[in-house]
């Protein structure tokens, strides 16, 4: 067992390096820092200013892919290539979104704890590495795929259940996404990115409005949230892998958060 856990760490140490990246930690030295480094608001900006050129560059690209699809101008890209070029655009777009909400949501109703963590782009290794997977995954169908069975040339059906995959996920990403950041504006200061050992005194446990239709609807839109990502992508592997650990992590965490909204 020892011999596997120190054969891993290499493995550790990338993904912790990946995620100092990711979190722009290498900036810290060189931007002015508010109570800690973690507040730094140099690089709250930076990271939202990328975010949002990335966003912004991929909306784009939805758009005029969509209208290459619509009126069948000649383009480069085979169609299938064309339609699978607009999902990877849509999904980064949603993964942007998502980003971006988690921190301007915390930051206009719980500015106490808004930081650059509010991103959520060091979430954990574990969202990393699932990021990396889908990536990787989808990136290989397109390259690497089978391209003969082109939409013009493909069976009604193979269109239909193609088009069914990608409608659904762009629904499920939708409304999982409103979930999550609705949840986030009812619990206000009693929302937290992290679970809390202590309880705060302006803490409350809600129960009425999206609390009372569910009991956490910040992980369920979270977790609909991920599988409707893969979808969009049409990720077999990636869309069963998120839907297992996703289900693991809640449901490890669900009874810890309980306990302390009850003490």
């Amino acid at each position: 067992m020892e011999e596997i856990i120190e054969s891993l760490k290499p493995i550790s140490r990338c993904m912790d390096r990946i995620q100092s990246i990711l979190a722009l930690d290498f900036l810290n030295d060189r931007l002015v820092d508010v109570n800690g480094p973690q507040q730094s608001l140099g690089r709250v900006g930076i990271l939202a200013t990328f975010l949002g050129g990335v966003w912004a560059f991929h909306f784009s690209a939805c758009m005029f892919l969509a209208w290459i699809s619509l009126t069948k101008f000649d383009f480069f890209l085979e169609p299938r290539r064309v339609a699978m070029a607009f999902t990877w655009c849509f999904y980064i777009t949603s993964m942007c979104t998502f980003h971006l909400l988690e921190f301007f949501v915390t930051a206009f109703f719980n500015p106490n704890v808004v930081a650059t963590d509010s991103f959520l782009v060091n979430h954990s290794k574990a969202y990393t590495v699932a990021a990396i997977i889908a990536t990787t995954e989808f990136w290989a169908r397109f390259l690497f795929g089978n391209s003969d069975r082109q939409p013009e040339t493909a069976t009604p059906d193979d269109n239909y259940l193609w088009m069914l995959i990608t409608i659904s996920g762009v629904v499920l990403v939708i409304s999982s996404q409103i979930i999550r950041s609705r949840a986030m504006m009812k619990c206000g200061e009693s929302f937290n990115h992290y679970i809390q050992t202590e309880r705060k005194e302006n803490h409350i446990l809600v129960t009425d409005g999206i609390y009372s239709w569910f009991r956490h609807p910040s992980y369920l839109g979270f977790y609909y949230w991920s599988i409707g990502t893969q979808l969009i992508l049409h990720n077999p592997i990636s869309g069963l892998l998120f839907a297992i650990a996703g289900w693991k992590f809640f449901s490890q965490r669900i009874p810890c958060k309980f306990l302390v909204d009850n003490c």
